[in-house]
């Protein structure tokens, strides 16, 4: 709610203002000549500012004419004569706020989020992709590219550059990397996360003579299943995920992290192989049911040759993170669920 403004003009152009809030204030100022506007916005509120920055940036961020654009383009000017509005911003939370709640959002300047994407302002892309709430956990995806990066192996190959050309010293042709989420802890980077997923999956496999039933605790990307099927010994890959909103999200949004397309015999996408069976259910109450105490004893054939616990890290101090990996009766059920070579891998 806008209470009052006030602005100055600038010698020899520009113009500087301020406003108050209700809630606090915002502030800008212009340089016309290099185009450029730089703007504060404040508040109080409990609301996050990052669903209003498309506003902004549609609202400040006004196109203007190349400085090369002939008179005929000025007159009737197309899309391509224009030049390219860009936008950089960071978003922090400030202010007095009880340790717990600070620890509790997401957007807190200690949060990954913060720290990689929201608090950071030298980014030529910041992208938001996704921002939303499963019953289970809050899921951001964003794309960002930093000033200084630059093109992958990948990128080369898809623009045809030539060892001498001085684009891989640019961003120019980088594409940007994908980063996944949850509650604001760093989960996955679309650049980086095959290295730690076959570094979690293919030591266990590799250690049993024959794997052919695997268990996977979490894994809601589907990059564990993945490497996980590139074993053909593998005869049964039982995924255990609570959260479906996750999957779905990240079939839609990550699905180069489920990709069997290479795989021979699989399908394009690894939930859809026929080795694979997905549950929707918690890990825990899961082989609790089936492998407590309480359990009937299985047999060998019914029992896991591998199992890849990928769920949240230890160290992200949540409550079911927590219980996966200091609960004696659930490690004891994964022990019983076991077959006698079997392989049990846990991150820590």
């Amino acid at each position: 709610t806008l209470l009052s403004y006030h602005c100055h003009s600038l010698s020899p152009a520009g113009v500087s203002c301020v406003g108050v809030l209700l809630e606090s204030h915002i502030s800008f100022h212009t340089w016309p000549e290099e185009g450029v506007i730089t703007l504060d916005l404040f508040t109080c509120g409990p609301k996050p500012l990052l669903p209003v920055i498309p506003d902004i940036e549609a609202k400040f961020g006004l196109p203007r004419l190349k400085a090369n654009a002939t008179a005929t383009a000025a007159a009737n000017p197309t899309k391509d004569d224009y030049e390219e509005v860009k936008s950089q911003w960071a978003h922090e939370l400030r202010g007095f706020r009880h340790p717990q709640g600070r620890k509790n959002n997401y957007l807190d300047d200690q949060s990954d989020l913060a720290f990689w994407v929201t608090g950071e302002m030298d980014m030529e892309v910041k992208k938001q992709i996704v921002s939303t709430e499963s019953p289970f956990q809050r899921i951001d995806i964003w794309d960002i590219l930093d000033m200084d990066d630059t093109p992958s192996h990948q990128d080369g190959i898809k623009h045809n550059l030539t060892p001498d050309d001085p684009r891989w010293l640019t961003n120019e042709v980088a594409s940007p990397e994908r980063l996944l989420f949850l509650d604001g802890t760093l989960q996955s980077m679309s650049e980086s996360e095959r290295e730690y997923h076959e570094a979690l999956v293919h030591p266990a496999m590799f250690a049993h003579p024959h794997p052919e039933r695997v268990a996977i605790v979490g894994g809601g990307e589907g990059a564990t299943l993945r490497e996980v099927l590139k074993h053909d010994t593998v005869t049964e890959a039982v995924m255990i995920e609570l959260d479906e909103m996750m999957v779905d999200i990240a079939k839609e949004h990550l699905p180069f992290m489920s990709d069997c397309s290479d795989l021979v015999g699989s399908a394009p996408s690894c939930f859809d192989d026929e080795r694979a069976t997905v549950l929707y259910e918690d890990g825990r109450a899961y082989f609790f049911d089936k492998y407590g105490p309480s359990a009937a004893e299985k047999t060998e054939e019914e029992k896991f040759d591998v199992i890849v616990l990928d769920a949240l890290d230890p160290e992200d101090d949540a409550e079911i993170a927590d219980k996966l990996y200091t609960d004696d009766a659930f490690l004891t059920a994964l022990y019983r669920s076991m077959s006698d070579d079997g392989v049990l891998i846990i991150q820590v």
